[in-house]
């Protein structure tokens, strides 16, 4: 057998349907054999992404303007509520950022060289996009009900402010869609503005003049009941000999 006969057959061999589907086949045990790891980490790295956490510091500054406002206001600052107030704001901002990126993709806007390619690379699924929407967004109604339940603002309040800031997030995009008539920064200045701010504030006044209130309540009341309950005690022993009651049997309904 001469060199020619050797290379020709060596050529034979290795493009021989078996010796393909021996290749295919080792190649695709080693991929599925790194694939879960890989799959679960990019899937954690593409959430975070989609999330667009460059941003937040857009609803952190107001959120520590409104606590530092009231800081100066009253003197005191609740860290707790502080940290409500801003896993809050942060919720529902990264929420909006995964309606921007579902309707952007939904409508054709995004494209290769966006910026936000989460969809359009197939990064992430557009229902994943959406349930991952709908949970922050729940987490945040949670944690505005939680930050209701330890203050003293009231349920009004708090809606007014938390659900305008919750709709301006979505329909910055979503439902109207303010973005693509030319209103996207005027909502996104009123929100991560004056909203964002109030937000932080009134939670923060509020819980601060509730414990001031309970304060004034425990230094005051006791010295009110003891100073009633000496008049009480002079005028009842002034007025036995007349056969007259102290006081009028309305105070004493009023008292209890």
């Amino acid at each position: 057998m001469g060199p020619a006969d050797l290379v020709q057959k060596i050529s034979i061999s290795a493009e021989s349907p078996r010796g393909t589907e021996r290749n295919d086949a080792g190649a695709a045990l080693a991929g599925a054999e790194r694939l879960p790891p890989g799959t679960w980490r990019q899937k954690c790295a593409a959430y975070v992404l989609a999330l667009r956490p460059w941003s937040f510091s857009a609803s952190l500054t107001p959120v520590a303007l409104g606590s530092a406002l009231a800081y100066r206001a009253e003197g005191a600052l609740n860290p707790g509520l502080l940290v409500g107030s801003a896993v809050t704001v942060l919720a529902v901002h990264g929420a909006g950022n995964l309606v921007n990126t579902y309707y952007d993709f939904s409508k054709g806007i995004d494209h290769k060289k966006s910026d936000d390619r989460t969809l359009v690379d197939q990064i992430l699924e557009p229902q994943d996009v959406v349930r991952f929407g709908v949970f922050l967004y729940t987490v945040g109604c949670i944690c505005a009900a939680g930050l209701y339940a330890v203050s003293t603002l009231k349920l009004e309040h708090l809606a007014l402010i938390y659900f305008g800031g919750l709709s301006s997030s979505f329909l910055y995009t979503g439902g109207i869609g303010f973005k693509y008539v030319a209103l996207g920064d005027v909502v996104i200045l009123i929100t991560f503005g004056p909203l964002a701010v109030m937000f932080a504030h009134a939670v923060q006044r509020n819980n601060i003049e509730k414990q001031k209130l309970l304060r004034r309540r425990k230094i005051l009341y006791p010295y009110h009941w003891r100073k009633m309950w000496k008049r009480t005690s002079v005028y009842s022993s002034g007025f036995q000999n007349h056969g007259r009651q102290p006081w009028p049997a309305e105070w004493f309904h009023a008292l209890h």
